[in-house]
Formats: C-alpha cells, sequence, structure tokens
C-alpha cells in the first residue's frame, strides 16, 4: 500500500501528467492523468475512511453550479472537469490523511530541487526555470510549500541546509511572488520561535550565492538584473519588476466583474477567453487571482467562500503556531498564492495541499498528530536524522 501511496503522491506532489504531457506527448501525459484518477478511487476503497472535507465538496458545488448557468461551451469539458474534481476531492481526502508531514516534505524538496537541476543542467534561453511544474510560478510555490516544512525538522544543520538549497531553487524560478512570499514565511516562523530567524541568515546567504556565481546560471537576463538591482547599488528596476504585474492583469477585468457579480458571467470566462459580450477589450491572458476568478465566473456566493475557507486555515493554523509554525507558513503561501493564479480547480498540489493542511488545523493542537504514524514525531525519520 505504501508503494501504491508514494505512485499516487509523485504524480501529484511533482506534477508528473503536465510534465509528461509537455516533454513526451499527449500520449503519456494522458495516461497518467487516468492513472491518477483510477488510483485515487481505487486507494480511497482499499484504506481506511477519513471524514469527508465537507467545505471543498460544498465549495466544488456552488462554483461548478453556478458558472455552470453561464456556461456556453462545449459541455463535455464542462462535465468532465466538474467529475475530476469530486473524484480528486473524494479519493485525496484518505491519501492526505495518510500522508505524514515527513512525507509531504520529502516530495515538496524533490520537487523544489528539480528546479535547481532545471537551472544548473538543463538551461534553457527562456531563463527562468520551472522544474517538474513547467511553470516558474508554480515551481516557486512548491519552493515556498518546502522551505515552510523545514521549520518541522528538528536537526539544526540539516534544516540550515536544505533551507539555503531551497532559497537558492526558488530563485532560479524568478518569481517575484516567491521573494516577496519568502519574507513573509520567515516573519511567521521568527514570530513562533526567534530560533527561526535563522531561516533569514540562509535566505541571505542564498541570494548572496546566487549573486556571485550568477555566471553559471543561464538566467533571464531583464528579469536577473531586475533583481539584482534590488540587493545592489544600482538603482532599482522599478519598472521591470512592475511590468506586467498582477494588479494590472486584474485591471482588464474589472467592468467584467462588476457586470455580474451575484452569479458571474459562466465557467471558464475569466481564463482568459475572450469576453466581448461584457467588454470592448479582448482578454488574451488569465485573470490570474482566484477570488477574482470566482467572483467573476460564479457570483458572491462561491467568493465569499473562497475567503472564508482559507482566512479558517489562517486562523486555525495561528492556533498551532508554537507546536507547527509550518502550518501558518504554508497557510499563508496557500492564501496568497490564489492571489496570482486562476487554475484552482485542476491545480491539484494546491488543492492536495490545501486539504492535507485542513484535516490537520481543525482540530487542537498535537490532537492529530495523536493518530498519524509515530515515527512521524521520532528523531529517526527521514528528514530528523
Amino acid at each position: 500500500m505504501k508503494i501504491f501511496k508514494y505512485f499516487l503522491l509523485s504524480i501529484i506532489l511533482l506534477k508528473l501528467s503536465s510534465f509528461g504531457l509537455t516533454y513526451f506527448g499527449t500520449t503519456v501525459g494522458s495516461l497518467l492523468n487516468s492513472l491518477l484518477f483510477s488510483c485515487l478511487l481505487v486507494y480511497y476503497f482499499l484504506s481506511t475512511k477519513p471524514k469527508l472535507p465537507l467545505v471543498f465538496i460544498v465549495l466544488g458545488l456552488v462554483y461548478f453550479l453556478i458558472s455552470g448557468l453561464n456556461y456556453s461551451g462545449v459541455l463535455r469539458d464542462y462535465f468532465m472537469d466538474f467529475i475530476k474534481y469530486f473524484i480528486f476531492i473524494l479519493g485525496v481526502s484518505s491519501l492526505t490523511k495518510d500522508t505524514s508531514t515527513n512525507e509531504l516534505s520529502v516530495f515538496a524538496f524533490i520537487g523544489a530541487m528539480s528546479v535547481l537541476v532545471n537551472a544548473v543542467i538543463f538551461s534553457t534561453p527562456y531563463g527562468r526555470y520551472g522544474g517538474f511544474y513547467i511553470n516558474p510560478n508554480d515551481a516557486g510555490l512548491v519552493c515556498l510549500i518546502a522551505f515552510s516544512l523545514t521549520f518541522y525538522v528538528e536537526h539544526i544543520v540539516l534544516k540550515l541546509f536544505l533551507q539555503l538549497l531551497l532559497v537558492t531553487a526558488g530563485i532560479m524560478t524568478l518569481s517575484r511572488y516567491f521573494i516577496l512570499i519568502l519574507i513573509l514565511v520567515n516573519l511567521i516562523a521568527v514570530i513562533s520561535h526567534k530560533k527561526n530567524s535563522l531561516g533569514l541568515i540562509t535566505g541571505t546567504i542564498g541570494i548572496v550565492v546566487v549573486l556571485t556565481l550568477s555566471s553559471l546560471f543561464n538566467l533571464n537576463t531583464t528579469r536577473f538584473v531586475a533583481f539584482k538591482s534590488v540587493f545592489g547599488n544600482e538603482e532599482i528596476e522599478t519598472r521591470t519588476i512592475s511590468e506586467g504585474s498582477r494588479s494590472e492583469t486584474w485591471a482588464l477585468y474589472k467592468d467584467v466583474i462588476l457586470k455580474n457579480p451575484v452569479s458571474g458571467i459562466g465557467y471558464k470566462a475569466l481564463h482568459g477567453e475572450q469576453i466581448s459580450n461584457y467588454s470592448n477589450v479582448k482578454v488574451n491572458v488569465g485573470v490570474h487571482n482566484t477570488y477574482l476568478m470566482a467572483i467573476g465566473e460564479s457570483g458572491i456566493i462561491t467568493f465569499l467562500l473562497f475567503i472564508l475557507i482559507y482566512i479558517s486555515l489562517i486562523i486555525r493554523s495561528v492556533k498551532h503556531l508554537k507546536s507547527n509554525p509550518e502550518y501558518a507558513c504554508i497557510a499563508a503561501v496557500l492564501t496568497t498564492y490564489l492571489l496570482v493564479s486562476h487554475n484552482y480547480f485542476d491545480n491539484y498540489f494546491v488543492l492536495f495541499t490545501s486539504v492535507w493542511l485542513y484535516q490537520r488545523v481543525k482540530k487542537s493542537p498535537y490532537s492529530f498528530d495523536q493518530i498519524e504514524e509515530e515515527e512521524e514525531f521520532k528523531p529517526n525519520n527521514i528528514l530528523n536524522p
């Protein structure tokens, strides 16, 4: 059963379906995608049944049913996405419960290291790296989750070494989101315990390493110069840093969202499809904001559900701040990531991590730990040698 579990974790947390589709073609991508959903169902029926994450079931029902009322696209695509979401939530509820903090840490770390391998060995002219995740912004999210989970590691030297590698990998994405939220994650960790201030030191060392050895990496020149200017004596490249910012993208959809905030304008309407019926502007890029996507496509109820779910995750995580600071860090990363991404209902890494965190923080501190496998908290596990 463990091998079966690790197979599923590999597909979900390393996004092997999209990786296979991109580099090996539709046959491999479709096969891995089919295996994911079929194996999730098998895993659910073979494993001990946990309580279903009702908030995510309600969220999916409200979003799909309301957005479907105004949907004018291919019905087959709509129903397939609807079914896949609920199969995933059903199956992953057992998988997340069986996935320890240690196991999630290992898979997130492997994913983050794929970014570093991508940058060092398989560099490209584009100069921004995503590893298994293809998209550098998605890779930045994984690096942040992996970095957050290092606060679970007890061995100080190992923790600092892992953080150094993760910061270096995150910088390889040249994601503005990664750099900004990395500061937030460190602040949360320091508030939980002063000893976590060492993470700020490793972050600084990581930045120095990249600046010093930048000639060894084929980094995107424009973005890297802007990044370097923030830490150097030269004038900060504010134009590059702010160019193509998410706020500019959100502004494109302002009139569309205000047109019908009650029930939205339909499924996937804010994913980059033309919306000329509601605006004179042709938008070729998605809204890049899950909260705006929710209200724009499915209305105010779905929007409020998103706010309630993720604010609740933050509040409940703070209750565990002293014992498990990684929970609050992950909650902050997920909540802010939804501000810069609109592919929520098929972003299985985000869904998995959200359900995993929800199952742990809905209970009082330590209560979930007591029913997890004992070895997760013993000093002889993978991340605590």
